[in-house]
């Protein structure tokens, strides 16, 4: 346009969305997109360029939604009242000129087509029906329909940026940019750098960047690959347990699962194949169940629950949260059953949950429930990891966050009513000394005075609530050495346990619902470690005294407790974890379970060539019919 105008801004040119977002000051490190609050130099500009002439048919159209509030219309009740200024200011800072460009259109629209590349379900923006928007906007209609169409589609972006970031989200900042002037929101920027084209990269920009988002989002990939290549097949579940040294006709569908899914390796089955062609085959039969004694050692091989098969499915167990044993039972099967389309959707679930996360900040405890782990992340990396214990199904751990402010060395037990109830009053009904033995003292609620277990009725219900138990510090203690305190309404924390035997579990749901640490001391150190500590003592020095004493940390650290079934290591390697609270629906579903394991001679017609999965090769033998 030839006239210029002091109040209106020009399109933002030449560099990516990432660079201009950058150059306005958007955190990196933050886990959902702060973009900047419109300043009331950015609504003065607004308001002042609805009395300026248009130079367009079409944005004369747009601009007349503003003046008659038909704008309200595409926008109201989608979004908050600073997304739609921001949307406003991308039409008032061109004159109204129409945001989409053709190019940004079609690339909004196959973005729409896409929407797995950011985790989200392969429906997920069907509803906005953006190829009709796009038709409406340059192939057909008139201004009027096609400024509504340019509208909608405005409105179809922000749509998709808000589900890809779990929420657009004003914090109400107000930095500046570089330049002297007003700063520009960042949202209106990507949405301008989006209708020139940028579509893709500019929402991007939108996404969480929890490390373990941008971990499982590679996790993805690899899963959606194998689901295109045609994922495994289940192994059949008729049959005993099968250790190793067994020999199973199961063991070529098992081998053949494991090769699918990386857990062995492909070269190993290729080889021995190779050496069978040399050394010559007969078929391999099975009889009323029993496996025929006179084989060639290749042909036990093949049927043969291995020292290799072993290792396999030890590293399978490993990271499904399953008992690493190498025996092939009924849990470890359904784990290996489970089709990779199940688990697609179960990695793009967790990668959605994050999106609903707040920004857990720079230095953070992590402890996730079904992977019964605690951890401590600083600047993006993992620095301490460690075994947790959880609540038992029926005393859940809580998932919330909140902030460590003090940890306590050699504490007290003050045992909470519930569980004196549940646990307490069964075990002092038959025996009353059971309290003095286990370190228990006991105060009348009312009074404060401390009694004698051997002076109170435990059969009266109401008496666990008219009595506080206290367990003095010690060997025995609840706690161990040692809690770490985040006051909060669940009356959750971390703490040690005298039960240390329990971690060499591989299923850890035993707590009455506070999260138990393999290493409270460890971690308490880390933590104090950047959140300093009040006083010159350390926290080891403190633990060691015997004393029972608070140490406060000069500032907090967050505690984020969260239920994630799948994380990913720093590789982007999935662990599928059990639902041990059942928050998920169970793996039942034909969808969710892989298709019955066919030996190969069977698949196409009898003494077809079996194919070696993860090869080339086509070998002529039938050992499997």
């Amino acid at each position: 346009m030839s006239r210029f105008n002091p109040l209106r801004r020009p399109r933002l040119l030449g560099a990516s969305s990432l660079a201009v977002l950058a150059a306005f000051g958007l955190s990196a490190q933050a886990q959902h997109v702060s973009y900047l609050a419109p300043t009331k130099q950015d609504a003065i500009v607004q308001k002042a360029n609805l009395s300026l002439k248009t130079e367009t048919g079409i944005a004369q159209e747009i601009q007349e939604t503003f003046l008659d509030k038909s704008f309200e219309t595409v926008f109201g009740g989608k979004f908050g009242d600073d997304v739609i200024l921001a949307a406003r200011l991308a039409y008032a800072n061109d004159l109204f000129e129409p945001v989409w460009t053709r190019k940004g259109a079609a690339a909004l629209a196959d973005i729409a087509k896409n929407p797995s590349e950011f985790g989200l379900s392969d429906d997920e923006f069907s509803e906005l029906n953006i190829d009709q928007l796009v038709q409406a906007r340059f192939e057909r209609g008139s201004l009027e329909g096609q400024a509504r169409a340019d509208l909608e589609l405005t409105s179809a972006w922000l749509t998709m940026a808000s589900r890809i970031s779990g929420g657009l989200h004003d914090e109400g900042e107000a930095k500046s940019a570089p330049q002297a002037g007003p700063a520009r929101p960042q949202l209106t920027a990507a949405l301008v750098k989006s209708g020139e084209g940028s579509v893709e990269e500019s929402l991007k920009a939108f996404e969480p960047t929890h490390p373990q988002y941008v971990t499982l989002k590679t996790a993805l990939q690899t899963y959606e690959a194998l689901a295109e290549q045609g994922g495994w097949k289940a192994i059949p579940t008729d049959g005993e347990t099968l250790e190793p040294g067994m020999m199973d006709m199961r063991v070529p569908a098992l081998r053949e699962r494991l090769i699918a899914e990386g857990y062995y390796p492909a070269q190993a089955l290729v080889g021995a194949f190779a050496q069978a062609i040399t050394d010559g085959l007969k078929p391999v039969s099975d009889t009323e169940g029993e496996i025929e004694n006179d084989l060639t050692d290749f042909e036990k091989w093949l049927v043969t629950y291995d020292e290799s098969l072993e290792e396999a499915v030890q590293s399978f167990q490993s990271r499904h949260g399953l008992a690493v044993d190498g025996v092939l039972g009924p849990k470890t099967l359904e784990a290996l059953n489970e089709s990779v389309d199940s688990k697609v959707t179960r990695i793009k679930r967790s990668m959605d949950e994050w999106r609903a996360e707040p920004d857990f900040g720079e230095r953070y405890v992590w402890a996730n429930i079904p992977s019964y782990r605690v951890e401590g992340w600083a600047n993006g990396r993992r620095e301490i990891s460690m075994k947790s214990i959880v609540g038992l199904p029926s005393r859940k751990t809580p998932a919330f966050s909140d902030e460590i402010e003090y940890t306590v060395a050699n504490p007290r037990w003050y045992a909470p009513k519930s569980i004196v109830a549940r646990d307490k009053l069964p075990k002092l009904q038959r025996d009353p000394s059971y309290a003095a033995r286990h370190g228990y003292s006991i105060y009348d609620r009312s009074t404060g005075a401390k009694v004698s277990a051997s002076t109170v009725d435990w059969t009266d219900p109401s008496s666990a609530s008219e009595y506080q138990f206290v367990q003095a510090a010690g060997s025995g203690n609840a706690l161990g050495q040692l809690k770490i305190m985040f006051p909060n309404r669940h009356s959750v924390y971390l703490h040690g346990t005298p039960d240390t035997h329990l971690f060499d579990r591989d299923e850890r749901a035993f707590s009455s619902g506070c999260v138990r640490l393999e290493d409270p001391v460890r971690m308490a150190e880390w933590i104090a470690g950047e959140a300093g500590l009040e006083g010159d003592e350390t926290v080891r020095e403190a633990v060691n005294s015997g004393r029972n004493e608070r140490l406060n940390f000069t500032t907090t650290t967050p505690v984020h407790i969260t239920y994630f079934t799948v994380t990913a290591d720093d590789e982007g390697m999935p662990y599928f974890w059990r639902d041990i609270y059942r928050e998920e629906a169970p793996i039942v579903a034909a969808s969710e379970v892989a298709e019955l394991y066919v030996p190969s001679a069977k698949r196409e017609k009898e003494n077809a060539p079996m194919v070696v999965a993860g090869s080339d090769n086509n070998i002529g033998i039938s050992t499997l019919n």
